[in-house]
């Protein structure tokens, strides 16, 4: 995700170059054109030359005590996956200066561009017929694949979702789980090849997680909106695809909120949201 809210000359991203630089020194390969920096300057990544090809180097820092779990090795565990196209992690290096942990990998480089700059869309993207068809197999490829990672408690999902809305919403209290990518938006898909970008968030989720997420993304521009939906509507007209888009829309209200994200997208949101609270008859 491309960062917001950020001073070009902050200190955090003094300090990304830094780390970036060392990462590549640790890992023997030497930078190659400009740094990109990711949501709210959390990550940096740049192209690199090895002695052979062109890799993608990503460094991240965080205090010691949130270095840890699934979001801190998330690129590296999705490298097992070899059926959705995807970059996978060819090398990383570790290191600490307390109170920080910090780290750089190597990903194979990706010479597609992403959908969009910003995670929610706000015009057409220019996809074949091909890619949506790739996207859905993608998807559906990545569904499948067994993993330990993600939500280990699917019966409270309703009870935490319901929480966020402050209501009782009629939502399964069984869910169906499926493997998904949970941070699934327009920055994250290249075109005009497909691929999957930004795995720092997967694992097991309700069945039309990602499918939610990307239909919520593109509620600005209606027509590519209705296209998702039209693409995953077995997953997403579900009782457990409801609970999916009430959960992702919960995600991007919080944001909303507590970081600023999201300053057009909330609005149409929040009524997706009124609309898909409605009893079944009214909707």
């Amino acid at each position: 995700m491309n960062s917001q809210h950020r001073d070009p000359e902050s200190g955090q991203r003094a300090f990304l170059r830094r780390i970036l630089a060392e990462g590549a020194h640790r890992l023997g390969v030497s930078p190659a054109g400009e740094v990109v920096f990711g949501w709210h300057d959390r990550t940096i990544g740049s192209p690199v030359l090895t002695d052979v090809n062109m890799l993608w180097l990503r460094a991240t820092a965080e205090h010691r005590d949130w270095a840890h779990g699934e979001a801190w090795t998330g690129n590296q565990d999705a490298s097992a996956i070899t059926n959705v196209p995807k970059p996978t992690v060819t090398a990383r290096v570790d290191w600490d200066e307390p109170p920080v942990s910090m780290y750089a990998e190597l990903l194979t480089y990706v010479p597609d561009s992403p959908c969009s700059t910003a995670p929610e869309l706000t015009a057409p993207p220019i996809v074949s017929a091909a890619w949506w068809t790739d996207l859905r197999d993608a998807m559906d490829a990545l569904a499948v694949y067994p993993t330990e990672r993600g939500d280990h408690a699917p019966s409270a999902l309703a009870q935490r979702v319901e929480a966020f809305y402050r209501q009782p919403l009629a939502l399964p209290s069984t869910p169906t789980m499926q493997t998904e990518h949970t941070d699934l938006h327009w920055t994250n898909l290249t075109h005009p090849r497909l691929w999957v970008l930004d795995w720092e968030y997967w694992g097991n989720a309700p069945a039309g997680y990602g499918a939610a997420m990307l239909y919520l993304h593109s509620l600005l521009v209606p027509a590519t909106a209705a296209h998702v939906h039209g693409l995953f509507a077995d997953l997403l007209d579900t009782p457990t695809g409801r609970l999916a888009q009430l959960s992702a829309a919960a995600h991007i209200l919080d944001r909303a909120s507590r970081s600023g994200d999201y300053p057009t997208l909330a609005a149409p949101v929040r009524a997706h949201v009124a609309w898909l609270i409605q009893p079944v008859g009214r909707r």
